[in-house]
C-alpha cells in the first residue's frame, strides 16, 4: 500500500495545524515520525486515518484519492496504535478484542501467534479497569493488528512499556513486517529508540516537513560532521595536532576516548594521518550523526 499526500493543509479558526505538507509513505516501509509537541505529527496523522478532513490538498491511496465508501474502505486495513487509547474497563480483555474484531472485519485467530506473548490468558480473562499502563498498552497492540493491516499507524507505542516489552514490541512488528508487506509509521519522541527500527524519517516542525530521507541522507544533505572516537590511555597532544592539522574541531577527553568532529569530506585523509601514529592509541571508531543530532540540526 501507498499513501501520499499532496499539498495537505489543515487550520483550525486561526490556528494553521499543518502548513501545505507533501509526503509519500512507500509501500513495505517503516517511516518514521518525528517532531516536538504541537509540531503538527497528530493532526497529520489523523487526517491519513481519515478521522480528520484536510482544509486543502488531497490524500491518496495507491493513486487513488478517497471519497465516501472507499474511505470506509481503506479503514477496515488499516490499524491504528494511539498514543492515549480508552477502553471500556468492565470488558474483559479477551471481551475488548472480540469487539475490535467485530468493528474492523477481523479475527482472534489472526493474532493468535502473537496475543499469548502480549497477554496471557490469565490476564486476557481479567477486566480491563484492572490492568496496568503496560498491560494496556499491548493490548493496544492486539487490537491495531487483528484485522491483519496492510497500514499500520503506531503514535509512541511504547509508552508504558518497560524495556522487555519494547524488545518484544519491536520484535513482533518485525515478524508481521516479514508475513506480509506491510506499510507503517511510527511516531515516537524517542529518537534513540527509534533509529535503527525505520527505513526513513520525516521531520515536522511547526506545522511543516522539514525533512525527509534515511538518516545518512539527511547528515549527508546537512553535510553534518562525523564523530570521531580514539581509544587512548592518556591525554595526547601530538594526536591533537594530528586531527587539529585535518580539520577536526570539538576535541575533547571522556571515559578514556579522545573525541573529535571531523568533517566528512576530509575523513579518508584524517585516517590516514591518524594510522600514521597508530602506536599512540589502541582503537579508533567513526560514526554518523545520530537521529536526535539530526533533529536538533534541521530548521
Amino acid at each position: 500500500m501507498i499513501l501520499k499526500l499532496e499539498n495537505v493543509s489543515k487550520s483550525y479558526e486561526q490556528i494553521d495545524a499543518l502548513n501545505t505538507v507533501s509526503l509519500e509513505v512507500k509501500e513495505g516501509e517503516v517511516l518514521g515520525l518525528v517532531g516536538p509537541n504541537g509540531s503538527g505529527k497528530s493532526t497529520m496523522l489523523k487526517i491519513m486515518l481519515g478521522i480528520i478532513r484536510p482544509t486543502s490538498g488531497k490524500v491518496l491511496i495507491n493513486g487513488e484519492e478517497l471519497s465516501g465508501k472507499k474511505w470506509i474502505e481503506f479503514k477496515k486495513s488499516v490499524g491504528y496504535m494511539p498514543e492515549r487509547v480508552s477502553f471500556y474497563d468492565n470488558l474483559t480483555g479477551k471481551e475488548t478484542l472480540q469487539l475490535f474484531a467485530r468493528v474492523k472485519g477481523g479475527e482472534l485467530s489472526n493474532i493468535k501467534d502473537v496475543l499469548g506473548r502480549l497477554l496471557p490468558e490469565d490476564v486476557l480473562l481479567r477486566k480491563v479497569g484492572g490492568y496496568s499502563k503496560g498491560m494496556r498498552q499491548r493490548l493496544n497492540l492486539a487490537q491495531a493488528l487483528v484485522n491483519e493491516p496492510g497500514f499500520l499507524v503506531l503514535d509512541e507505542p511504547t509508552s508504558g512499556l518497560d524495556p522487555v516489552g519494547t524488545k518484544q514490541f519491536y520484535d513482533i512488528l518485525e515478524e508481521v513486517k516479514e508475513r506480509k508487506k506491510l506499510t507503517a509509521i511510527l511516531s515516537s519522541h524517542i529518537l534513540a529508540e527509534i533509529e535503527d527500527k525505520t527505513d526513513r524519517v520525516a521531520v515536522m516542525k511547526n506545522g511543516s516537513l522539514k525533512a525527509v530521507g534515511r538518516l545518512e541522507e539527511l547528515c549527508e544533505g546537512m553535510n553534518m560532521p562525523l564523530r570521531l572516537y580514539i581509544t587512548i590511555k592518556r591525554k595526547d597532544e601530538c594526536l591533537e595536532k594530528v586531527l587539529m592539522k585535518e580539520g577536526a574541531v570539538e576535541l575533547g577527553y571522556k571515559n578514556g576516548y579522545l573525541l573529535a568532529s571531523i568533517p566528512r569530506e576530509n575523513k579518508l585523509e584524517l585516517i590516514a594521518a591518524i594510522m600514521e601514529e597508530k602506536d599512540r592509541f589502541t582503537d579508533i571508531s567513526i560514526r554518523e550523526p545520530s537521529l536526535e543530532e539530526v533533529f536538533f540540526g534541521v530548521h
